[in-house]
């Protein structure tokens, strides 16, 4: 009996033990990294904490900066038992991604000189590191992922030091050279041709170390990219003719370039010869490079191609000139460099439930975050589920600040035949049947990666776009981020630049976001199924539109959102609910027609298994209850094929209503006079109201019923629990007046001059 009673005694003990909490302090002030991490001797460094911290285990941080990259060992087990980063309640904590410089030297007027040793970046030089990848376009200029900040604000990147002597005094501009290779990625490569043989291309080959990269200047067609040094290029089959000891081949870098190998047969095989790669002068020139080899080939032959960096000197050095505002001097000022690529980011994937809150984020030399290959942002969880990142303020990312995600390489949706074979990246997380079924299908396993929670955070000052995610944002919740001044003024442009930029965000949620002075707001690109967008305020993306949806068939929700741009709808997809908006700009929509239309994904209801991959024609979409006034009409579409339906939308002063929408209330001589105005407490929307909106017409309340299912996937208007939804609560959260709701997204009760704020909500 005893033996039971202590038994029971010590597996209570062991439970106990297992399931205790532990929290870890760190102070940048008074802590050591020899101390165990209690409140009473905190450790140092965050990534002290982080390699003891277990699942459950919450990572409190003091006051101050810490200057170090957040990689996650581990994570946690679910929601319940994540693994909490957090700011200490009511302290201010910065976690950087740039190093304080002295020992500038004045040149002449405000332009000054800093050289420092390699050395000092680390494992990636940002100065010498260029931004590249696919749909990146650097107008043939080096960008570069580093910055130079001055009081935390970031200084623009010139290309000359005459640029930077010739700016005005009220210009600041920083250039750079350094003694390195350009960074990690080195060139392009597209095809191979022996002297008197036939040419063969990088879509009948494959690549270890790489991907098919797409590039604007070769349309129909795929040239290996991401090549760095040891990536393997593999042609199989060569046809070398009656004999030659001659090849060409193209290739094109920003960088500088490097040597490619010929070997015969394997990596490992008879070494032909050798060439050198030099820049073409854009990521996206080629030019044609010869090959001499150490004997003839005849008749087919299976070649491969090891790309190899130039060498680097040791004791390389990096030199910045800056010209600072008048009267600055850097050495007494507060100037910093970036030095790290991330600052929360783990370094593999499969990092699960982790929570970061209440920091200051920023300052990451991040590179371009491409949907074809690893999505670096600021923070994110690389490919992995259950983060939740909130309350922080998230600033100066080179590219991205929050990245969701993707798998390794691999844009499964422009690949129009597969390689010969594909190679997963080395602890990139993917089998090459993983990989292979996202390439072909677009589908990968739901529990991999997605559920997080984006929630609360001021996301800007970002080259590149504020949140993006691959596949990794599926199944997430987008909600209440102020995301602001992404991709404004950059010497670089690209097809993947917004506020919110997402591919497959399959039954995504992104509401009460406020997105502005972006050049485009919001971005649905490819499979985003199942996804709302609801109670959003827009305006001010005037470089595009406040949304555009790419080639999806939905069912995809939009709801109760302000959208005040010039331009604010873009419906380049089919199955498009658009209900209770408040749209002050152009709307445009209809058949695809990129490269004679493109035919995309759709997935099973709430998965991620692909289902079928028609053509998008445009149409099915849905128009109801809709506040539209300042220049936004509906039916200027371009040829959309499938069905549109419109009800109970209402029409004022500089707005047209569709010709088919007999049930529209044209009210086009009210003047709404709408204003947007910011006061010290926040945004507010003043606006006309008429009581004819609701006193001439009788709206339904919509539903799930009401909207039916989106035509091609045949999937219904849903929440994301599959459970039916219902329109009846407003901007604000306001219940609506269900027998006859008003028109637009806020529920009115009053007519004549109205001021509403609406954000912060």
């Amino acid at each position: 009996m005893k033996k039971t009673v202590l038994k029971i005694v010590f597996a209570f003990c062991i439970t106990i033990a297992a399931t205790a909490q532990t929290e870890y302090h760190v102070s940048a002030t008074n802590g050591s990294d020899a101390n165990i991490g209690l409140k009473e001797k905190p450790f140092k460094t965050i990534m002290a904490a982080a390699k003891v911290a277990k699942p459950g285990d919450v990572i409190t941080v003091h006051a101050g900066i810490y200057r170090e990259q957040i990689t996650p060992p581990r994570g946690g087990t679910s929601k319940e038992k994540c693994i909490t980063y957090q700011a200490a309640s009511g302290e201010h904590v910065v976690i950087t991604g740039s190093e304080l410089v002295k020992g500038w030297e004045k040149v002449q007027d405000n332009t000054w000189k800093l050289t420092l040793p390699n050395s000092f970046f680390g494992t990636t030089n940002p100065f010498d590191e260029q931004i590249y990848g696919s749909w990146y376009h650097g107008k043939g200029k080096p960008n570069h992922t580093g910055s130079v900040y001055l009081n935390g604000k970031r200084i623009r990147e010139a290309f000359s030091f005459d640029d930077v002597l010739k700016t005005t005094n009220s210009q600041q501009y920083w250039y750079a050279e350094a003694e390195g290779n350009g960074g990690q990625i080195l060139m392009n490569f597209e095809w191979i041709r022996p002297v008197g043989g036939k040419l063969m291309s990088s879509m009948n080959a494959s690549v270890e170390g790489g991907d098919q990269a797409l590039c604007i200047s070769i349309t129909d067609r795929w040239p290996f990219g991401y090549l760095k040094n040891g990536s393997i290029l593999h042609f199989d089959g060569v046809d070398f003719g009656d004999g030659t000891d001659s090849l060409d081949f193209q290739a094109a870098t920003l960088a500088k370039g490097g040597t490619v190998e010929m070997h015969l047969d394997t990596p490992s095989g008879e070494l032909l010869g050798t060439s050198v790669v030099t820049n073409t002068g854009d990521w996206e020139t080629f030019s044609v490079f010869n090959l001499k080899m150490s004997r003839k080939l005849s008749g087919k032959k299976n070649v491969c191609f090891v790309i190899r960096a130039p060498k680097l000197d040791p004791s390389g050095k990096t030199t910045i000139w800056a010209k600072f505002p008048d009267g600055v001097n850097p050495n007494t000022a507060t100037v910093e460099v970036s030095v790290r690529s991330q600052v929360f980011y783990p370094n593999k994937t499969g990092i699960n439930y982790i929570t970061v809150r209440g920091f200051v984020l920023e300052n990451a030399a991040t590179n371009w975050a491409s949907p074809s290959a690893e999505q670096p942002g600021l923070i994110g969880p690389r490919w992995a589920k259950g983060w939740v990142i909130e309350n922080n303020i998230i600033r100066n990312s080179r590219c991205s600040g929050i990245s969701l995600g993707r798998p390794t390489f691999g844009h499964s949706h422009h690949y129009q035949k597969l390689p010969p074979r594909v190679y997963p990246e080395p602890n990139g997380g993917q089998t090459e049947k993983q990989l292979l079924d996202y390439f072909q299908n677009a589908s990968w396993t739901k529990d991999e990666a997605g559920f997080h929670t984006i929630r609360n955070n001021q996301i800007y000052d970002c080259g590149q776009t504020g949140i993006v995610g691959c596949s990794g944002g599926a199944f997430s919740l987008i909600e209440g981020n102020d995301i602001h001044d992404i991709c404004l003024e950059e010497t670089f442009t690209g097809e993947e630049t917004a506020g919110i930029k997402l591919h497959f965000a399959v039954d995504a949620v992104l509401k009460d976001n406020h997105i502005y002075n972006t050049n485009r707001g919001l971005w649905l690109d490819w499979g985003s199924q199942g996804a709302q967008v609801v109670g959003n305020l827009f305006h001010d993306n005037l470089e595009t539109e406040d949304v555009f949806v790419e080639v999806c068939h939905g069912p995809i929700l939009f709801a109760n959102n302000i959208m005040l741009s010039k331009n604010a709808i873009n419906l380049g997809s089919q199955g498009v609910a658009n209900v209770h908006n408040l749209i002050g700009g152009k709307i445009t929509g209809g058949r695809d027609r990129c490269a004679g239309g493109r035919f995309t994904y759709f997935f099973e209801p709430h998965g991620t298994v692909s289902v079928g991959k028609p053509l998008n024609e445009g149409g099915d979409w849905q128009w109801y209850n809709n506040l539209l006034t300042k220049g936004a009409s509906l039916g200027k579409w371009d040829e959309p094929k499938l069905p549109i339906k419109y009800d109970g939308n209402v029409f004022t002063k500089g707005s047209n209503a569709a010709s088919t929408d007999g049930s529209a209330l044209n009210d086009s001589d009210f003047d709404t006079d709408l204003k947007l105005v910011r006061k010290s407490d926040g945004w507010y929307l003043s606006m006309n109201v008429s009581s004819d909106w609701v006193k001439k017409s009788n709206r339904k309340l919509v539903t799930t019923e009401i909207l039916g299912k989106a035509i091609i996937p045949n999937q219904s208007f849903t929440n994301p629990d599959g459970s039916s939804l219902k329109i009846d609560y407003d901007y604000l959260n306001h219940k609506r007046n269900v027998a006859n709701p008003f028109p637009g997204p806020i529920e009115f009760s009053n007519s004549g001059r109205q001021e509403v704020k609406v954000w912060p909500k």
